[in-house]
């Protein structure tokens, strides 16, 4: 439809461009404002953004890499040696260039958010009519200009649907926090796990040299034989061998480590580990708990939430669609002749007659049924993972258990009392009963390092599940 309005004034054109113009101002939405259940204990944006100012804005870009250094310089001078886990964590979240990765994601979700709130410009240009008119040589000149108002909220809606993404990429950088520091843990483990095998050789290969020495005296006051003295030497050898072999995995163990922090320069010179750490006791958990604070606490549960509440206001935004926007033309134009100001206003609507956006609303709906059945699919996952991980906790702590109580001490135990009668040439006890011996301590001691490995190997996987900040006090324990 379109009318003339004669002799508008200026006073009610600028009214009426105000009323068109403010219409475009959309109210802002609060991040995570959604029904869902109130975020678990997560580590806190620091961990993601480095220092911040008493407004709680960055003080430093971390995602730069002259923030990160910055960042691992400051953590240097505080603090020279680095002995504990969490300290290697504070380093690996500082400088690793996933958790800088996540953390820009979030920004980038952010900026959607800000896009999809804004209101659409207005067009602006000449209106030149009528121009080399018999009467009027310069014609109706003038401006035009054209607005569209948005109806049906959907800017609103759309800016909300915005909002649960910026929250599901905040939920998903809190999970690449995690996983950088299960990362940590494993690699923190594994290296003790090295060291300690590492020790275990080399008393291996202290009590081996001890009986080659035992034998090649035996030998020489005549007691002994060549063959005994041979085997000896063999076994010697051998163990040498292997430890030269678990030398190699400390190497490696090193190397991942510092490949788990992000390769930070120097760290590793100041990194010193006490392989007796894994002898610290582990956590008693409890099942059912463990399933509540997996179910409440998981950042990839929640990111699945936040995706659903997303989908709920992408349904509602397609049935807002439905609803048609209005444009509006207004032109204002001098006629020099008669020496009036005159305006055309047009408005102007689509009618939803063939094209009701039935099929964006249908297409909403099943992603809608599909970010819900995701939702379920990662707790069936999580929930199957967590089960895994138990399993093979309380295997390996009923064998460490095992090894320490009463295992190692009977082997220990037995290579004693073989030695001593070996030593007093009681015929009971040849070198044959001495290797044996020997050879059942080293297979147990080296069992029990692997059970100890294997254990807080899987405390992290669990710590990580459960979201624990640290492995020890943790959701899930019985207290």
């Amino acid at each position: 439809m379109a009318f003339s309005l004669p002799r508008l004034n200026a006073h009610a054109l600028t009214l009426w461009l105000s009323f068109i113009w403010c219409a475009g101002c959309a109210p802002t939405v609060p991040l995570r404002q959604t029904a869902l259940a109130s975020p678990p204990t997560s580590p806190p944006r620091i961990a993601l953004l480095g220092p911040v100012s008493a407004e709680g804005e960055p003080t430093q870009n971390a995602g730069s890499p002259q923030g990160a250094e910055i960042l691992l310089a400051a953590h240097q001078q505080k603090s020279p040696a680095l002995t504990t886990l969490n300290e290697l964590i504070e380093i690996a979240v500082t400088h690793h260039p996933e958790v800088r990765a996540a953390h820009a994601r979030v920004e980038s979700a952010r900026g959607r958010m800000v896009q999809a709130g804004l209101y659409p410009n207005p067009a602006l240009g000449p209106n030149l009519a009528d121009l080399g008119d018999r009467k009027n040589q310069v014609g109706a000149s003038g401006a035009r200009i054209l607005q569209t108002i948005v109806t049906g909220g959907k800017l609103q809606i759309a800016k909300e649907a915005a909002a649960r993404g910026v929250e599901a990429a905040d939920w998903a950088a809190i999970t690449k926090w995690h996983d950088t520091v299960l990362r940590v843990r494993l690699a923190y483990y594994e290296l003790l796990t090295a060291l300690r095998e590492h020790e275990t050789m080399a008393d291996i290969v202290r009590i081996s040299d001890e009986a080659h020495k035992t034998a090649k005296a035996f030998e020489k006051a005549g007691a002994g034989n060549r063959p005994d003295v041979l085997r000896a030497k063999v076994e010697l050898e051998q163990n040498t061998l292997k430890q030269e072999v678990v030398s190699r995995r400390v190497e490696a163990g090193w190397q991942n480590l510092h490949s788990a922090l992000g390769r930070p320069g120097p760290v590793l010179d100041r990194v010193t580990l006490d392989p007796k750490t894994l002898e610290t006791p582990s956590p008693g958990y409890e099942w059912a708990s463990m399933l509540t604070c997996l179910h409440d606490a998981s950042s990839v549960l929640q990111e699945a939430r936040a995706l659903i509440a997303q989908q709920q206001k992408l349904v509602a935004k397609a049935r807002a669609d439905v609803t048609p926007d209005i444009t509006v033309q207004v032109d204002p134009f001098y006629l020099s002749n008669l020496r009036e100001v005159r305006t055309h206003l047009i408005v102007t609507a689509p009618f939803p007659l063939f094209d009701r956006n039935q099929g964006n609303i249908r297409s909403a709906l099943a992603d809608l049924s599909q970010a819900i059945a995701d939702e379920q699919s990662l707790e069936l996952q999580l929930t199957e993972r967590l089960t895994l991980a138990y399993q093979r906790y309380q295997a390996a702590r009923q064998q460490a258990a095992a090894y320490h109580d009463r295992i190692v001490p009977d082997a220990r135990e037995s290579l004693t009392l073989v030695q001593a009668g070996y030593k007093a040439q009681d015929r009971k006890y040849d070198y044959t009963a001495v290797l044996q011996a020997q050879q059942v301590l080293f297979q147990t001691k080296l069992a029990e390092t692997q059970a100890l490995g294997e254990l807080w190997r899987a405390a992290a996987e669990i710590a990580a599940l459960l979201q624990q900040d640290h492995v020890l006090p943790a959701c899930g324990v019985k207290r």
